[in-house]
C-alpha cells in the first residue's frame, strides 16, 4: 500500500513487480503479487484499471483515511464503541502526563 500511496499516478502489475524485484529483494511469483493485489482490491483498499495491455493498479484511499477508518472499525469491534474504554486500554497501566491529558480535552 504504501507503493500505491506514493505513486503519482496508477501502477502497472509490472511495475510493482519490478519495485518489489529491485528495490525490496522480493522472489515474489507474479500468482503471489496477483493474490495479494486481488485481496487489496477486495478490502476496498486498491481498484484496477483495466487498460488496453495490462492492468492499472491505485490506492482508493489515502493512508490517512485507511487509518482514520481502521481505527473507527477497530473501536468499533474491539471497545464496543466506547473512546472511554478504548483509551483506558491503549494507557493500561500507565498514567497520562499533563500534556497528553490537555490533548485529549482538546480532541474531546
Amino acid at each position: 500500500m504504501e507503493l500505491l500511496w506514493a505513486a503519482k499516478a496508477p501502477m502497472t502489475f509490472r511495475e510493482i513487480m519490478d519495485i518489489a524485484t529491485t528495490e525490496w529483494n522480493k522472489t515474489w511469483k507474479v500468482q503471489t503479487l496477483n493474490t495479494f493485489l486481488l485481496g487489496l482490491q477486495k478490502m476496498e483498499l486498491v481498484g484496477a484499471q483495466k487498460g488496453t495491455s495490462c492492468n492499472y493498479y491505485y490506492a482508493l484511499c489515502t493512508k490517512d483515511q485507511h487509518i482514520h477508518n481502521w481505527t473507527k472499525k477497530m473501536v468499533a469491534e474491539c471497545y464496543g464503541n466506547s473512546l472511554g474504554i478504548f483509551v483506558a486500554a491503549f494507557i493500561g497501566d500507565g498514567k497520562l502526563t499533563r500534556e497528553e491529558t490537555e490533548e485529549l480535552k482538546k480532541l474531546l
